[in-house]
């Protein structure tokens, strides 16, 4: 095609795009921006549709560089409206999820922290970790973004006040106490062994505890240590020692000057050209309990910036406290407080402070972050320093920046499965692992089925990586190129074999232009890169095959069962967790999990073989 008709078609597409954009209504809501394949690029929101998505095709586009570079690329728009702006703003989120369009800021981790949850309405409250945060009435403590330190803090917690461990279910079912009584984790309160006051008062101290109120504790236990030492309780004191020491590690928090003790987020920003850390600093009641960073690449001044960002965090589910301290107000700032308001249930305000110890907090975060964006940028350059080395050790004709790998998982041609993974300025991008059910292929044909997942891999002509790797050697290599096309580079990764006489052969990568395998140093950083990259995809697809053919073991076990349907034995599971957790179930254990009289029966002589065998 010349030159010049490429350009007619260009011209063409954006008259076209004008003309649709001049059919947007001038109402509030989400608009959805195309490239040629539909694909979606980008996603806005807007108070009047035609008007902002018009401000796009003006020839310095909105003032932002980037929007004449997406403009090039768009071919349509398509568009949802709302009631208002705030329905838009929560909509815009769920679209940015769903379609993860290129343009879009999107926090790569973005899971929902772990809180301590007390129900302090309850007859007899526990202390548990929970990932959702509900308007219940319970007292939630954190966030928390160590679940290793959590767990930490509920065992010392527990071993200092012993309150329950069970659920609701099992402490109205139980007539004697459990393990945890003997080991001293709890104090019994399904058997009446503590009574109210007395529980109700190690609640209280536990709470104190939460909230850094730990001083009296401390000292009372040093007393009791000195005095235990003194009589020569020493295994009571090595106990109150050991004890004082990880109240210490639990509950020595950094600590932050502020007037008050209110609960709050911080958000800092730094730059580093396009990439931006945004780091996020949670006080509760004064003191700095987490830190949470994230790094993206993006052009949108602060205020746009911002307003992505915490409605992203901020969503359904994530605990949100009564206050947000910013460098500048965020776009939308008041759309955002009645979002989280809602949220949260009672009154959150989002403040940008220009001085006094909130303004401090803020150059806290700031200065969280720059430290974050200045290692991130040392491994920025480490990383394309390695990924030069392989460009270089492969002869690739661009670095390879994103490498998709493959592989294959079966056992004798059963539950036959694929995996990619992609790694992405030599880093794992989990968003776009991707795992396969064979189709086409029955019995064990690893060059068939490698064949087929890299077939319906490049069918819909995405994103093309710079480097395709498959486990395997010449042969597996010469059937994926069968699916790969033109203008794709693949290499197959040959993993090291013993030798004769003593130690192991290296890397070996095939390549379709050359006979003879290229020989990877051991010691060299792009063997690791490889390595880690097909030993990954292994990981990946072999777990998916290992929960396929347990499902369908474990199926065919309970299938057996007489009476037993999809719902019940879905129900066993979720309590049991498997067959052997199911033959191991008491009659008791079986009707709190809902089974009829007759089910127990069918179960307890299904498993009876087993009971027997014991």
């Amino acid at each position: 095609m010349s030159a010049g008709s490429g350009q007619g078609k260009g011209r063409g597409r954006q008259e076209e795009l004008k003309r649709r954009v001049e059919e947007l209504p001038r109402a509030p809501g989400v608009y959805l921006l195309k490239d040629e394949k539909a694909r979606v690029v980008y996603v806005g929101k807007a108070a009047d549709l035609r008007a902002r998505v018009r401000s796009y095709l003006r020839p310095d586009g909105d003032g932002r560089a980037a929007v004449p570079y997406l403009i090039q690329r768009i071919a349509d728009v398509d568009f949802i409206t709302t009631r208002n702006e705030k329905e838009a703003l929560l909509l815009e989120n769920t679209l940015i999820k769903r379609h993860r369009p290129r343009y879009n800021v999107r926090l790569r981790d973005d899971k929902a922290y772990l809180c301590i949850r007390v129900d302090v309405d309850h007859a007899w409250p526990r202390l548990h970790m929970v990932r959702r945060f509900k308007k219940d009435g319970a007292l939630y403590f954190g966030p928390y973004t160590s679940a290793k330190a959590v767990r930490r803090t509920i065992r010392t917690l527990g071993a200092i006040y012993p309150l329950r461990l069970c659920s609701d279910k099992t402490l109205v079912s139980r007539d004697r106490p459990c393990l945890y009584h003997d080991l001293k984790r709890c104090s019994a309160p399904c058997v009446d062994l503590v009574s109210r006051d007395a529980y109700r008062e190690m609640v209280e101290g536990l709470l104190a505890l939460l909230r850094g109120k730990s001083e009296p504790l401390l000292r009372r236990m040093r007393n009791e240590m000195a005095a235990a030492s003194r009589g020569q309780e020493y295994e009571r004191a090595a106990s109150l020692r050991d004890q004082i020491e990880a109240l210490e590690r639990t509950t020595v928090a950094q600590r932050v000057d502020t007037p008050d003790q209110k609960d709050r987020d911080v958000v800092g920003l730094a730059r580093r050209g396009e990439v931006v850390v945004a780091a996020i600093l949670h006080v509760r009641e004064g003191r700095l309990i987490s830190k949470r960073s994230f790094s993206f690449k993006t052009i949108l001044p602060d205020r746009s910036l911002l307003a992505r960002v915490l409605v992203q965090f901020y969503r359904a589910g994530r605990l949100v406290p009564p206050e947000v301290l910013l460098p500048v107000m965020p776009d939308d700032a008041g759309e955002i407080e009645q979002s989280l308001t809602t949220q949260r249930g009672t009154r959150v305000s989002l403040r940008a402070p220009s001085r006094g110890a909130m303004r401090d907090l803020v150059l806290l975060a700031a200065q969280n972050a720059e430290a974050e964006a200045k290692t991130a940028e040392g491994d920025d350059i480490q990383r394309t320093a390695l990924l030069a080395a392989l460009q270089t050790r492969l002869d690739l004709d661009r670095l390879p920046q994103r490498i998709e790998c493959y592989d294959i998982s079966t056992t004798q041609g059963a539950e036959t499965v694929g995996s990619r993974v992609v790694f992405q300025d030599a880093l794992p991008d989990k968003d776009s692992y991707r795992r396969f059910k064979i189709r086409s292929v029955s019995g064990q044909d690893d060059f068939a089925a490698m064949r087929e997942i890299l077939a319906r891999r490049f069918r819909k002509d995405d994103e093309r990586p710079d480097l395709v790797v498959v486990d395997g050697g010449p042969g597996q290599l010469g059937e994926a190129m069968k699916s790969v096309p033109d203008g794709v580079t693949a290499v197959g990764i040959a993993k090291s074999r013993p030798l004769p006489g003593g130690g192991r052969s290296p890397e070996r990568i095939h390549t379709p232009t050359r006979k003879s395998p290229i020989l990877l140093p051991a010691d060299a950083p792009e063997t690791y890169l490889l390595a880690r990259v097909r030993d990954e995809a292994h990981r990946f697809a072999i777990t998916y095959h290992r929960k396929l053919r347990s499902k369908r073991a474990l199926k065919s076990e309970l299938d057996k069962i007489p009476g037993l349907g999809p719902k019940r034995r879905t129900a066993l599971l979720r309590r049991f967790g498997s067959a052997k957790g199911v033959k191991a179930a008491t009659p008791e254990e079986l009707r709190e999990a809902g089974m009829p009289a007759p089910v127990v029966t069918a179960i307890r002589e299904w498993a009876a073989p087993d009971v027997d065998a014991e």
